[in-house]
Parts: structure tokens; sequence; C-alpha cells
């Protein structure tokens, strides 16, 4: 953004250009057909620019450059034109969003802001941290969706795979795994394949099964809170909040499995990590507890560095 277009951007901001009944951007009908992470960032927009008209002179113009959020087209101004009746797009690039509202086919406002959980949120993470369990609990139930597979390679006698995508190193994958019956494929969940069977239920491959989880979670200044849900209940969250889970075993004990699963949001740009401990016995024991420790909430760019850091803590990590 130009010199010119800042102390433009900073004269218009001084003017009062929100309405006493708040910021409307978006139709009921656009909110309508938004998913959950969509939903997030329409609510991020009203209320940012909400805020805004209670901030005075250059500290609005600092706040926008400390926040990194531009107009590329527009002032704040037009957004008080009937922009919830004008053609609106949304656009995740690689970590940052494009919003732009259209008049006549033409954009007449073009917003471009950071994918960051934080500030879509209008949250800091401890703040965010304390409220998951909250937010969980309050995701509707998943509307059970398993798709057959379109293409899958064998990986051995019995067992077949779909072609996944990974996350850091090629074991952490969400990769599915499917067994041959009657010509159809159906996801592996048995007690001699229980490293295939945790991944497709943490992939939400097995919606008949249900355990309790058992959740130590860090919070701010490494303190953690304790609580249980059901594999249902997260599951429900993963899928409203269009998390992508990645799993991996990092070691295969008499005791049972130590796996890594960390649940990625690219559209809010965070990720989840888990640690989970899954008895041996849990495949047909709809009574086993799942142990997990959770991370939530790393931002995009650090999830390498707490991953390694992750790995390092077990004295015996299997990667394949």
């Amino acid at each position: 953004m130009s010199r010119y277009s800042i102390i433009i951007l900073l004269l218009t901001l001084n003017c009062s250009f929100v309405s006493s009944q708040g910021l409307k951007l978006f139709s009921l009908e656009m909110r309508e057909v938004a998913s959950k992470p969509q939903t997030v960032v329409m609510d991020f927009l009203e209320r940012y620019f909400s805020t805004l008209n209670n901030t005075k002179g250059t500290d609005v113009g600092r706040k926008m450059a400390d926040d990194k959020v531009y107009f590329r087209k527009g002032i704040p101004a037009n957004l008080l034109m009937g922009c919830d009746t004008l053609s609106f797009s949304l656009t995740l690039h690689d970590r940052y969003y494009e919003a732009i509202w259209n008049k006549d086919d033409t954009p007449f406002i073009n917003i471009v802001f950071p994918a960051q959980y934080d500030l879509l949120l209008g949250q800091q993470k401890d703040e965010a941290t304390k409220r998951l369990r909250e937010v969980i609990l309050a995701s509707p139930p998943r509307i059970d969706s398993i798709i057959p597979p379109s293409e899958v390679m064998i990986l051995n006698d019995t067992v077949y795979q779909s072609r996944g995508d990974s996350l850091i190193i090629a074991s952490l994958s969400n990769t599915i795994y499917y067994t041959k019956v009657d010509d159809k494929y159906l996801p592996v969940f048995d007690k001699d394949n229980l490293a295939h069977s945790a991944s497709n239920l943490f992939l939400g491959q097995i919606p008949e099964a249900d355990y309790n989880m058992y959740i130590e979670q860090s919070v701010y200044e490494m303190t953690t809170i304790n609580y249980s849900i059901t594999m249902s209940q997260w599951l429900n969250y993963c899928s409203e909040w269009k998390l992508n889970t990645f799993f991996a075993v990092e070691e295969e004990r008499e005791d049972g499995i130590l796996a890594l699963i960390i649940c990625q949001s690219k559209e809010l740009g965070f990720h989840h990590l888990l640690s989970v401990v899954i008895p041996d016995k849990f495949v047909g024991n709809n009574k086993a507890v799942l142990k997990v420790r959770m991370t939530p909430y790393i931002p995009t760019h650090n999830v390498k560095n707490l991953y390694k850091i992750e790995s390092k803590n077990h004295k015996k990590v299997r990667w394949q």
C-alpha cells in the first residue's frame, strides 16, 4: 500500500462508518451455506470493522498495520453501502484471505488479512484453549459419510489403502485402510490390524465405535486442565470445523498403541497436537478409555518445531 493510500485511509477512518445496529456485511442466505470456518471469517470482518469505529485517529491505521489487514480496493466507509446485498467471494491463499464484494461484476471492495486463528476468533491463545472443551461439546452431530474409495493400492495380502496426504513426515498421514469383502472395500477395524484400525477410528471411518477420551490439555503458562469427552463428540468437532486429521504410530507397546495425531485447520491457521494411548483391546470394547495429551492451537508456522520437541520426549519412536 502506497503512502498516499495510507493517508487517504486514515482520513476516511476518522469518520464514523458503523450504524447503531452494527455492521452487517453478509446476508442470512450467505451464512446458511457457509462452513463453520467461513462463518468465523464473516464474524471477524463484521466485528473487526465495528470495533474500528470506536478507534480514533492514527490508532486505526496503526492497528490495521499491526494486524496486517489491508484494503486493496475501497475504503472502510464503503462497508456501509449495502454489502449484504452484493455478490461476495472469499479466497484462502497460502496463509491469508482475500475478501471481495462485487458491484456490477466489478470488484467494489477488496480486503486481505491473515488466516490467523487469534485474529479471526478474536481471542488470545489462553482464552481459546480454556474454551476448547466448550466448543467441542457445542458441535452438532456429524452426518456419517463413509464414501467408498475411488482408488486403492494393495498394502499386503488383506489390506488396501487410499492415496492419502502426509504432514511433516511420510508416516503422519490421512491414509484410510480397507479390507475387501464381496467386492466392496470396507474400512479396516479388527484385532489383527490395530494400528490401521486406530488410524481409521480417528479419521472418522468407524462411526459405530465410540469411546471415552480422557483429555489432559495444556493451557497458557504450562498448566493443564483435565476433562472427558466421547470419541463421537471429538469427531463432531473435527467435522464441523473442517479439521484435516493426520495419524502416525509412535510406538507399539504390550498394552497398546502410542499414536501421534495432528488436526490441521488451514482455514484458521492452527493445529491441535494429540499424543494418544490406545489400549490393545479397544476393538470391540466400547468401554475402553483413550488417554490423550493435547496441545491445542499451535500456529501453522510453529507446528514443525513443536513436533520435534514432542518426538524427543519419547524413548521409542517408530516412523515408517
